[in-house]
């Protein structure tokens, strides 16, 4: 990761734990839902929960390890400031898995049988969203000038998601099937399933300025 350090490599490998924690989050995530899909919410979909928690809550640890780091100064104040921001930003994204699954297992949300494959295209959605948010990461630490069209991939996604959103409440307020209170409960779930796509635009847009300004 020679783009913003070449000495710092206390510095690399923080971001690679970082980074590792972050996408042990959102693993367990994708295995809550593939679980609660299946069987609904019981002991193995606690226990994705849980470990989805404290995955989260390492990355969390590490981020703040990293920034006492970067306010050393280990790096230049531009390469400092690029990196905190991008870490500012990219932490929202397993905070928001993790919120995902305990809304859903707090509010003991049960999902109409006729929606579960747009309730799964929509979570598999998000789950490219983020992965392809974490190789525009990689790509921006390695090689800047190849971000471009992985920050495309991450916008396009984010529509996508947007799109099956619109269509799943939709259909959650046309059926007469749920009260009002189960059908808002289900768009919120849906807006929040729908949000890591939407921060993780966000980051891609952050790693789109700070590549252009690392070219300049």
């Amino acid at each position: 990761m020679p783009f913003f350090w070449r000495k710092e490599v206390n510095v690399e490998k923080m971001m690679s734990r970082y980074f590792e924690r972050s996408d042990a989050c959102f693993q367990m995530f994708e295995k809550a839902f593939g679980v609660f899909f299946d069987t609904g919410q019981g002991a193995t979909f606690e226990a994705a929960v849980q470990k989805a928690h404290e995955a989260e809550s390492a990355a969390d640890d590490m981020r703040r390890e990293i920034e006492l780091t970067l306010y050393g100064k280990a790096l230049l104040p531009d390469s400092r400031g690029d990196l905190l921001g991008l870490l500012e930003s990219f932490d929202r994204l397993p905070n928001m898995a993790e919120t995902v699954l305990f809304a859903l297992r707090c509010q003991r949300i049960e999902l109409p049988q006729d929606l579960a494959p747009l309730f799964k295209r929509l979570v598999d959605i998000n789950l490219q969203s983020y992965y392809l948010c974490r190789r525009a990461v990689d790509a921006l630490l390695s090689n800047p000038k190849v971000t471009l069209h992985a920050t495309k991939a991450v916008d396009e996604k984010e529509s996508e998601s947007d799109r099956v959103e619109r269509e799943i409440i939709c259909r959650v307020f046309d059926s007469e099937e749920h009260d009002t209170g189960q059908k808002l409960l289900l768009k919120d779930l849906i807006l929040l399933i729908g949000s890591i796509s939407d921060r993780a635009e966000t980051v891609a847009d952050r790693i789109g300025i700070v590549a252009i300004k690392r070219q300049i």
